[in-house]
């Protein structure tokens, strides 16, 4: 604003204070006339001023009290254009002010009611350009002595304030006086029924010696330049009335706006102060220029790179529109927490003078999220300015906007973001170096074109490109096994390269149990709708440049598998602070499960702006504290989280971040196995038994890290029918030749909310021409294990990973195909699997266990007869029990029967468990051949033998055919179990 605004308004002030009323009614102002008193109304030209106006008081005793006068905006005076007239000079009976201080005339009509004296007295004087107050932008004095002034000369001043909405010039002149002293008459009442008063524009003219112009016409032309009076009288009555003109040939109107911005120099990469000054030229000092047009528009358009700083938010309280007061002529209200700069005002109408005030945050409005209130701050001259800025979602770029701002006359108008310091700066300089260009598209009021003035700056001290990010990590528990609340810090140092995405490698054991907790449906976690069902731990995100980042809060839910994870993180950042909302943002981030069953957390691609918002990040920290949900390794042995980060542009890093479990000897470690093989028809020697081991394992107990399986004797491998194995390529894809499987697997671990399942294969052997090996392939993981054929087939896992395994059961296949083949019939034994294990904690552990035999009959067995050609025959019969028997008797084919009672006592032969018992006796009774067994002793496994002698044919018997026999066997609780053994004959 400027003061030759602030003389008009003075000027007009001023006209005002010599309207005093008699008694009158309501004081109406009537036929109010504001315009250039001739010629055109070129916009921006300096002209005479006119300004008159009738009071009606209506024949009331009531009379003009005060009178406000708000002249248009842009109707400027400029106080330098005279001298000044001291106050002292002015009031002095001499009213002796300078020629040079003269900035207009004025006149009035005064009716006095005086008898002989009479209505219609006319009264003339000067307007002079008085010495304003320390708080005032100028100050006007009218003084009537000539005509009938010269009876009784009046002196009024009118202080000049500026209207703070729109920059207009309004005086008020308060408790204008009802009476004035006349000589020989005395006092007497008077009452002023118009008033003029002519502001001077150009220097040039009778009785000027200004050495300037004084007044400028506005420089906008669309809308009428409006003035309004207001009445008040004495008895509190208001009225008001307006007049009005159009100014033209805004065509005609100058505009050459410059633009410098600073620092000239910025290190890149850093925040700090940035400012960027508008400059106008001043209007020529001649009556015929015409000035540069008001600014009215600008979008300060920032390079790409030169972005806001997020810290910038740290401690920003917003200033409210109330706490800043648009409008109303007081200093703003804000919180200094709201200061975010500051302003320097340089305006003709103050030679010499620089005005300041300072920037402030304003309340983010709908859609608009950066809002700047500009506060010029004199007690001369106060502006009160909105703007807003606007980012380029893709760019970053930033646009600051200033809208319909008043019609003030400045030759430069800096705007200064401060930097605090501590790196609270408004903007972070580019990363790369070189020159930036900065252009204000500024429009004038007018209506005339955009100019588009521009400036640059220069980034230097750039560093070679670094990308070095940190990770660390920490528990407040290691105990082994046990709970654990894990803290992981990824760091960027300041200027590094910015950071686009982050797998984060877990060591096997530090691991999650994922039935703990109800995951989040992967949509809902995306838009932000979990609940805290599934919370799991917290976040916190810096982000910016410099020393103090913004620290923004968040939290972190369990969610369901993504794109081949088992499980995912929704990491869920609140960017919601004082000074700014851009909502809440989610990155996701799945769990993929390593070959050693290691958990990696992988990221997806990090936003890098929040509604152009650059977001810089400094620090990410993840903690999962859940209780029941994590828990430590339980090996000890050193083991580090591993980090692998990928910058913008593509540079990738890595960093570790040591981790090491405790107390692995306070860990429990006691496995359970239990085994069953055999199948109906698969029992006997030289069959293909099916083979099931079952391992069990409490929870919190250390996780095994080797196991040794040694199956029952008489179990071994049938060679023929390893014709195909799965190659490592083929295990890893799970493509492995659906000859190569050999059974099945399954296995349950807290870890996993389902049971894994999957198929066992044979695979390459560690040595050509060896045994193969074998692979147990549950989909998420996958073991490797050797076999070996010694007085067992031993089958060792090695480097079993560190998971807990609440069960796995192992399931080889039976049949003709199958791999496991016996030497021995199982029905007569009790087969036995022996196993020793090794724990990540280092403890071991052995058993030994009886194999449940299935498919076995409570008695079985195969027998021979051969001598039938000539009718000598021989029979052995091989028997076996599911349980111990003490006798056996024996019913004969119809082809067959006994030589004699005696025959069979001497040269039967009972065999138990393979020993030939002292004591056993073997008869002829009832039909039946009886065998029977000593005292005491009873037997699984029998062989009965009734040699050549003891037999005879019946009739005869073709060799080759097929003979039953009926067993009957006692077991020793009494019980009897039978078969009939069908044998073939030979010669």
């Amino acid at each position: 604003m400027g003061h030759r605004w602030i003389v008009a308004v003075g000027v007009l002030c001023c006209a005002l204070f010599g309207m005093t009323g008699a008694a009158s009614a309501t004081v109406t102002p009537t036929n109010v006339s504001a315009k250039p008193c001739s010629g055109t109304y070129q916009a921006g030209s300096h002209r005479d001023f006119c300004i008159a106006f009738d009071l009606a008081n209506g024949g009331s005793s009531d009379d003009a009290k005060d009178l406000v006068l708000d002249l248009p905006a842009g109707v400027v005076g400029d106080p330098t254009a005279a001298t000044t007239c001291a106050r002292a000079d002015f009031l002095a009976s001499s009213h002796s002010c300078p020629a040079g201080s003269r900035v207009g005339d004025v006149s009035s009509i005064i009716d006095t009611g005086i008898p002989l004296v009479g209505e219609g007295l006319t009264a003339s004087g000067e307007i002079y350009n008085l010495a304003p107050t320390a708080t005032e932008p100028a100050r006007l004095g009218i003084l009537l002595n000539q005509g009938a002034g010269a009876l009784s000369p009046v002196a009024l001043e009118a202080p000049v304030r500026v209207r703070v909405a729109d920059a207009g010039l309004r005086s008020i002149t308060a408790g204008i006086p009802r009476r004035i002293t006349l000589p020989l008459v005395g006092e007497s009442d008077i009452t002023i029924t118009h008033m003029a008063l002519t502001l001077w524009g150009p220097k040039a003219g009778t009785g000027r010696d200004m050495g300037k112009p004084f007044i400028t016409l506005p420089t906008r032309c669309d809308v009428p330049a409006t003035t309004t009076l207001s009445v008040t009288s004495y008895e509190n009555a208001t009225a008001s009335a307006t007049g009005s003109f159009i100014p033209s040939g805004c065509g005609n109107l100058p505009f050459t706006p410059q633009l410098q911005v600073g620092p000239a120099t910025s290190p890149a990469d850093t925040p700090g102060e940035a400012s960027a000054t508008l400059m106008i030229d001043d209007t020529p000092n001649s009556d015929s220029a015409i000035r540069q047009a008001y600014l009215k528009d600008v979008d300060l358009k920032l390079p790409v790179g030169l972005q806001l700083n997020p810290p910038l938010a740290n401690g920003l309280e917003p200033c409210t529109p109330e706490q800043f007061g648009f409008g109303i002529d007081a200093p703003p209200g804000c919180p200094a927490s709201s200061e975010m700069g500051r302003v320097e005002f340089v305006t003709p109408l103050f030679p010499g003078a620089t005005l300041t005030g300072k920037v402030y945050f304003g309340t983010p409005r709908p859609g608009v999220p950066l809002v700047n209130f500009i506060s010029v701050e004199d007690a001369r001259l106060r502006l009160k300015l909105g703007g807003f800025a606007t980012i380029d979602p893709d760019t970053t770029a930033v646009t600051a906007h200033f809208t319909d701002q008043p019609q003030v006359p400045f030759t430069s108008f800096k705007f200064i973001y401060t930097d605090p310091g501590d790196g609270r700066a408004t903007l972070t300089s580019p990363t790369a170096c070189g020159d930036y260009s900065v252009t204000a598209d500024m429009t004038p009021w007018g209506g005339g074109a955009v100019a588009s003035p521009n400036n640059t700056f220069k980034v230097i001290d750039c560093q070679p490109p670094t990308f070095a990010p940190g990770l660390s990590a920490s528990l407040p528990d290691t105990q082994a096994g046990g709970d654990a609340a894990l803290t992981v810090n990824i760091l960027r140092p300041d200027k590094n390269l910015r950071l686009l995405d982050a797998k984060v490698s877990l060591p096997p054991g530090l691991t999650g149990k994922l039935p703990a907790v109800p995951a989040c449906e992967v949509a809902d976690a995306r838009a932000n709708a979990c609940t805290d069902a599934s919370l799991v731990g917290s976040a916190k995100v810096a982000v910016g440049t410099g020393p103090m980042p913004l620290s923004l809060p968040g939290k972190v839910y369990l969610t369901k598998g993504f794109d081949g994870g088992i499980a995912g993180l929704a990491v869920s950042v609140n960017t919601n602070v004082p000074a700014m909302d851009l909502g809440t943002v989610v990155v996701m981030n799945k769990l993929v499960l390593r070959p050693d069953t290691g958990i990696d957390v992988v990221t997806e691609d990090l936003p890098q702006s929040l509604q152009g918002i650059p977001t810089a990040y400094r620090s990410i920290d993840l903690t999962i504290d859940r209780k029941g949900f994590m828990q430590n390794a339980t090996s000890c042995a050193a083991n580090p989280l591993h980090g692998t980060f990928t910058a913008v542009g593509g540079t990738t890093a890595t960093a570790d971040a040591p981790y090491q479990a405790t107390g692995c000897d306070k860990l429990a470690f006691s496995p359970k196995l239990t085994a069953s093989v055999g199948s109906a028809g698969e029992v006997a020697k030289g069959k293909h038994p099916p083979l099931k081991v079952t391992i069990e394992q409490p929870a919190g107990q250390a996780a095994m890290s080797r196991t040794v399986v040694s199956l029952p004797d008489g179990i071994g491998v049938d060679l023929k029918n390893l014709k195909s194995v799965c190659a490592d390529a083929q295990l890893q894809s799970g493509t492995c030749p659906a000859a190569s499987k050999i059974g099945g697997v399954t296995a349950e671990t807290p870890l996993l909310p389902t049971r894994l399942s999957g198929g066992v294969y044979l695979t390459q052997g560690a040595t050509k021409g060896g045994l193969p090996g074998i692979a147990l392939d549950l989909g998420l993981l996958r073991l490797k294990g050797t076999v070996a054929l010694g007085k067992r087939l031993v089958t060792t896992f090695e480097g079993i990973p560190d998971v807990p395994l609440r069960r796995l059961v192992l399931d080889l296949s039976g049949g003709p195909r199958a791999v496991l083949a016996t030497s021995k019939g199982l029905c007569d034994q009790d087969p036995t699997v022996q196993a020793t294990y090794g724990a990540h904690s280092g403890a071991k552990g052995n058993q030994t266990v009886k194999a449940t035999v299935i498919g076995c009959a409570p008695l079985s067995g195969t027998g021979e007869l051969y001598g039938v050609a000539k009718q000598r025959p021989t029979l052995r019969l091989t028997l076996a029990a599911t349980a111990p028997l003490r006798e056996l008797r024996l019913k004969l084919p119809s082809t067959l029967k006994i030589a004699s009672s005696a025959a069979v006592k001497k040269s039967g032969r009972l065999v138990m468990a393979n020993k030939k018992l002292k004591g056993a006796t073997v008869r002829w009774s009832k039909g039946r051949i009886a065998f029977k067994a000593p005292k005491g002793k009873t037997a699984r496994a029998i062989q009965l033998t009734l040699p050549r002698g003891v037999l005879r044919l019946k009739r005869k018997v073709k060799s080759g055919s097929s003979q039953t026999l009926t067993v009957t066997g006692i077991r020793s609780d009494g019980k009897t179990v039978s078969a009939k053994i069908k044998v073939k004959a030979a010669r």
